[in-house]
């Protein structure tokens, strides 16, 4: 399988179709500026429209940048943010069903109205019935990328990552919608620091640009998108992947928790490889532009 993590970010590609999902947890605003120039739709889970809400007050865009969409049981969601929001004709969506987390309620939406957002960059604008053009990107996939935090509290960040795991798994690009008009494709956390997401088992092929590399001139590398620190972790037990493109490649290596690990290896290529026979998370930090400010 390929994945190419800095197509979102890079200024001289236009990436395939994605849904930016904001959670209730900080929010990278750097990276957001440059995801929110081609996202097909911003949505937020419950109580990520506080956060989005404050974000946008600091710049005195409160009224004027708005979310596409707000999901959950509104349970988080402050009263004041609701009724701004209200106000101003964005769509608020309460589901009460209480066997499903607001993040699983936005992927649930997502992959029911894949269609309308992967034909047509006027996302949730689209009336219903209209009749949709051709499709772009992978077939008809729209990934989705999750700007949450992995910093502060750890039970939070492993909930977020438990999350990303599980939602691959469930919501991979061979499920479809009932109406077969469209995928949700790969999944995508953005945090403070990284961008993280679940490799499946067979040779996943990653894509690099960008990356800060020892020996590669600014004028090689093109645009700062990525430091050259990845991790390659095991979530359900003991893997065995084989490497190439790193500091530090193995063949056949068993990684597990509690064992050996692979972190704070080092990109050197553009294009690096990782096969492995179960399901492992790949993390790889984002250029210094592109993270967080505290």
């Amino acid at each position: 399988m390929e994945w190419d993590p800095t197509q979102f970010f890079r200024d001289d590609h236009t990436p395939n179709p994605f849904a930016l999902l904001i959670l209730n947890q900080p929010i990278n605003e750097r990276a957001f500026r440059v995801l929110k120039r081609h996202a097909k739709i911003t949505l937020c889970a419950d109580g990520g429209a506080n956060r989005f809400y404050s974000m946008m007050e600091a710049h005195d865009r409160e009224s004027t940048d708005l979310p596409d969409l707000i999901i959950g049981d509104l349970d988080s969601i402050t009263p004041d943010t609701r009724a701004h929001y209200a106000n101003l004709g964005v769509r608020i969506i309460e589901d009460e069903d209480q066997y499903s987390t607001d993040f699983t309620k936005c992927l649930d939406y997502l992959r029911a109205h894949v269609g309308d957002f992967i034909s047509s960059s006027s996302s949730v604008s689209k009336p219903e019935g209209e009749e949709q053009n051709e499709q772009g990107g992978r077939g008809s996939e729209l990934d989705v990328l999750i700007l949450g935090g992995l910093g502060g509290r750890v039970d939070q960040a492993f909930s977020q990552i438990h999350h990303l795991y599980s939602m691959t798994q469930t919501y991979s690009s061979s499920t479809s919608n009932q109406e077969g008009t469209g995928k949700i494709g790969n999944l995508y956390l953005i945090s403070e620091e990284s961008i993280t997401f679940i490799l499946r088992p067979g040779v996943s092929t990653i894509r690099t640009p960008g990356t800060n590399r020892p020996g590669v001139s600014p004028a090689e590398q093109g645009e700062d998108l990525l430091e050259e620190n990845v991790g390659i972790i095991p979530l359900s037990g003991p893997a065995r992947i084989t490497t190439s493109g790193f500091q530090w490649d193995v063949v056949d290596w068993r990684t597990e928790i509690g064992g050996q690990l692979s972190t704070s290896n080092h990109i050197r290529s553009e294009v690096v490889t990782v096969e492995s026979l179960v399901p492992v998370l790949f993390t790889v930090e984002l250029a210094e532009r592109l993270k967080r400010t505290r």
